[in-house]
């Protein structure tokens, strides 16, 4: 199974340096592009959680002198243990130069927990596409999450409790203003 597993993994990268894509700004010609991720949102929440769905809202801008015309973008959401392995191509449509666009990319569904990353390649000759800040982010149990809620609420009140306390009893030191 875990041998399958990185066959598999090995079989991915390989197609994907195999095919002809520039990734990460490594070109520097006429048709350049910058991906933002603008938000980001996980169907369990605030905390990523195994077999939740994360979903993306990037903005794509030709930074090129020339007409970016019908691009193909691929996006891939990758874990360290490769069990999660989700990709779509998505298409950037027409975009002057100077010209800007969101994109929403997923749901992408989180089959392992760890570290998980998002890939964008694209998959055009000739074109560069930066991406300055990639996305990575640690998938728990449910169990875990469950685990760090019982344990945190009641740390953060008591912590409130006390920092409450102590501004109280400073207050009631000081003498009251007389007029």
């Amino acid at each position: 199974m875990a041998i399958g597993g990185l066959l598999r993994y090995l079989l991915t990268v390989l197609v994907m340096l195999g095919s002809s894509t520039m990734a990460f700004g490594q070109y520097q010609g006429d048709d350049d592009m910058i991906v933002e991720i603008v938000s980001k949102h996980y169907s369990s929440g605030y905390l990523p959680v195994v077999g939740s769905y994360v979903e993306y809202k990037v903005r794509l801008t030709n930074i090129g002198s020339v007409a970016v015309e019908n691009q193909s973008l691929r996006v891939s959401l990758v874990s360290d243990g490769n069990k999660t392995h989700s990709s779509a191509v998505y298409s950037t449509g027409p975009l002057e130069p100077g010209e800007s666009k969101n994109l929403h990319l997923g749901p992408f569904k989180m089959e392992d927990e760890g570290k998980h990353r998002l890939l964008l390649l694209a998959e055009s000759e000739g074109l560069a596409l930066d991406y300055p800040h990639p996305d990575s982010f640690i998938v728990y149990q449910q169990s875990t999450v469950q685990v760090i809620i019982f344990v945190a609420v009641p740390l953060v009140v008591a912590g409130s409790g006390i920092v409450g306390f102590s501004l109280y009893q400073r207050a009631r030191r000081r003498p009251l203003p007389t007029f």
